[in-house]
């Protein structure tokens, strides 16, 4: 309840946020200094290019599907790219933290663990993003990926990503707890690339697709329109922004009642208990879900499909690195 209301205000014509601005003033304050210190006295740089995928407002813009396509291009590319990850909604204790098949969701993340099983690419999980860098070198990494981190100035970094989630934009505009911003709006001056969803601009729009319908339990794969859709089926989400996957089923024709969860929520059997058999749902509910999930419980497969100029110029800024570091 509380995160709708205040995403009401962050991108409605709902301004009770203002009340708050004396805690933005204090963000700005914060996240300024730390800007400034990290200019001044930057951190020591890895045996490694790493490149931070991040964003300036708080929820979700497609920032995970856009590092898995990354990693894709990387390896594509002959690279052996490796995550770092700072894990939220996990419950590990001790860092850093190298996922494993014996690992869950619910210890190291519902994202890291969905990108550890699509990409079976080393991924580290710590809070500490440095530390988490060095323990991921150890697994035969030559570029290295921060999901998430672009306020983390502990880090080193070489390159810049900020993704923008083209429906929202940046809302009010406003710092939080005002408005969804973590840093003023004017640090989208110094990242390297942008990439904005839905979006026309060749050099920074990219769309986030439905590939395919996956069923839970068994891994099934099928074609969007070869499931049947229940007329009693439901949609959950516990994402950032619900909203986007609604949209998305909309896409495909699908049309059913829709329940969502706060985001990196931690679902429980009875959560689904009163729903109907047939439960639609996104990649990162499901693997939350698997262990309990039945028959006719189906993730929409997705994947960010990047701008050709975005994915050149990263790999020409990466050719640069080894030129000047090799």
């Amino acid at each position: 309840m509380l995160e709708r209301l205040f995403n009401a205000a962050w991108y409605g014509p709902w301004q009770w946020t203002w009340l708050l601005y004396p805690l933005a003033m204090l963000v700005g304050f914060i996240t300024r200094r730390k800007r400034r210190q990290y200019l001044t006295n930057p951190p020591e740089p890895f045996s490694v290019p790493v490149i931070v995928v991040g964003n300036l407002t708080i929820g979700g813009t497609g920032k995970t599907p856009v590092v898995q396509s990354l990693v894709k291009f990387l390896q594509e590319q002959g690279y052996k790219p490796g995550i770092i990850s700072r894990g939220y909604g996990g419950n590990l204790t001790e860092y850093p933290h190298l996922i494993s098949d014996q690992d869950t969701s619910q210890q190291v993340g519902d994202e890291p663990f969905m990108m550890y099983q699509a990409l079976g690419v080393p991924i580290v999980v710590d809070p500490v993003r440095a530390r988490g860098v060095q323990c991921v070198l150890k697994n035969d990494v030559n570029v290295v990926i921060s999901d998430d981190g672009l306020q983390h100035y502990g880090l080193h970094r070489d390159i810049e990503v900020c993704v923008v989630d083209g429906s929202r934009g940046l809302g009010n505009g406003m710092l939080m707890p005002v408005g969804p911003l973590r840093e003023d709006r004017e640090r989208l001056n110094d990242v390297d690339f942008i990439l904005q969803s839905q979006s026309d601009s060749q050099d920074e729009g990219f769309d986030v697709e439905p590939v395919a319908w996956v069923n839970v339990s068994s891994g099934e794969v099928l074609a969007l329109d070869a499931l049947t859709i229940n007329p009693n089926a439901v949609a959950i989400a516990g994402i950032g922004n619900p909203a986007k996957f609604a949209r998305t089923l909309d896409q495909i024709g699908v049309n059913c009642r829709c329940q969502w969860f706060p985001d990196h929520y931690d679902y429980k059997l009875e959560d689904l208990a009163g729903f109907s058999s047939q439960i639609l749902m996104t990649e990162k509910d499901a693997v939350k879900i698997r262990g309990f999930a039945t028959k006719d419980m189906w993730y929409l497969q997705i994947q960010a499909r990047l701008p050709n100029t975005f994915l050149n110029s990263v790999r020409s800024r990466l050719e640069i690195w080894e030129s000047e570091n090799g």
